[in-house]
Parts: structure tokens; sequence; C-alpha cells
């Protein structure tokens, strides 16, 4: 009696090869689509935090300006500034009510406040004493970065200027100069684009407009 032979089969090297390549071809695939997936979400997550800085840092400034005060101040030359000023092109001053003292220190609620750009930088001032000295520093906070195009503008009687007071009232006391209508703040922002916002003050000048019959 002949006893049956079992033929056994194995993979050829072309075989393997073709095999390893497939591998490897699904491996960069999935390596592609992860790398993406990750690359997606921290794009995602830079913009969530450029839009909530963008979003608090615009909050702030409004609650600021709502809370402007018509409180003029002596500089450190101590020369009096009026409570809305705009000592040079796109730079901002102005005091505010509202400062909050938990504590009940000896103080006043009031403080003044500048905004401005320095090097792409959106920086917030504040003095904690309104008639200050030359040794006197304010405390800086930077709102926004890489920021372009910035502009600070006031609006009396419909009309937009960057200087504050008017020369008009360069002579008058400047303690009495009464506070614009409105404040508009212009810049670029690197992820958002032009941002424009146009602020009205609590105690600002009347229209003119509206008291014509």
């Amino acid at each position: 009696m002949q006893i049956g032979k079992t033929d056994s089969h194995g993979f050829t090297l072309l075989e393997l090869l073709v095999a390893v390549a497939i591998l490897s071809l699904i491996s960069m695939g999935a390596y592609k689509l992860l790398s993406d997936t990750i690359m997606i979400r921290e794009r995602g997550q830079v913009q969530q935090r450029q839009l909530r800085d963008l979003q608090k840092a615009m909050m702030l400034i409004q609650r600021d300006l709502q809370q402007a005060t018509p409180r003029a101040i002596r500089d450190e030359f101590g020369d009096v500034q009026p409570a809305v000023y705009l000592p040079q092109p796109n730079v901002l001053e102005f005091s505010r009510r509202g400062w909050r003292n938990p504590l009940q220190q000896v103080r006043s609620e009031i403080v003044r406040l500048r905004y401005r750009l320095e090097g792409g930088e959106l920086l917030r001032e504040r003095w904690e004493v309104l008639d200050r000295s030359r040794q006197t520093q304010p405390e800086r906070i930077v709102l926004l970065e890489k920021v372009t195009d910035f502009s600070i503008q006031v609006v009396s009687q419909g009309n937009r200027s960057d200087s504050w007071p008017p020369l008009s009232q360069s002579g008058a006391d400047r303690s009495k100069v009464a506070m614009p209508q409105a404040v508009e703040l212009t810049f670029r922002h690197p992820a958002f684009g032009l941002v424009k916002r146009i602020m009205l003050l609590p105690q600002g000048e009347p229209d003119a407009s509206a008291s014509q019959d």
C-alpha cells in the first residue's frame, strides 16, 4: 500500500514583500490621518484660545468705558488733564469708577486707565492714584498680541476725531471739558481680521441734533 504525501506551502519572498508594502501603505495612511486630526485639533484649540482672549479683551474695554466718569486728574508734571484724554494719536486715557475695595482700604474708588499699542501688544495700564507723581508707575497687562492697524477715535456731535479735548477748547479749564459721546476702537487681529467697536460713554456730551426742533 502506498502512503500519500502532504505538500506544505509557505510564503514566497515576493508575497512577503507585497504584504510588507501593503502594511506600510496602511500604516502611512493611518499616521497621516492621525497627524491631520491632531493638527486640526491643535488649530481649533488655538483659535478657541484666541477667540476667548479677544472676547475677554473687548469685554474688559467695554466695561471700563461704561464706567468712565468725568473726573479730571493731574499728571506727573502737575498739569490738569480732562477725564477723557487722547495725549497722542491712538492713545486713550480716562478715569474709571467702580474700583472694587473688598479690604476697605483708604483709597478712592476711581482709577486712571490708559489703552495703547506697543510692539504689536495691546496694553491696558492702570494708575491706582489719580493725581500722580513722576515716580508713579502704572500696572500693565497685555490684552492682545500681534495687533496691527490700531486706531482710537472719539465721537463728538456725530464727528470722529483722533484728538481730545478739541483744539478749540485748549484755552478752557481742562478739568471741565465734557466727555465725548463715544469711543471708536479699530484694529486688525491676526486670526479674525478687522475688529471695530463703538462704545458709548455713560456721561458723554449730549447730541446736539437731538435737541433741535
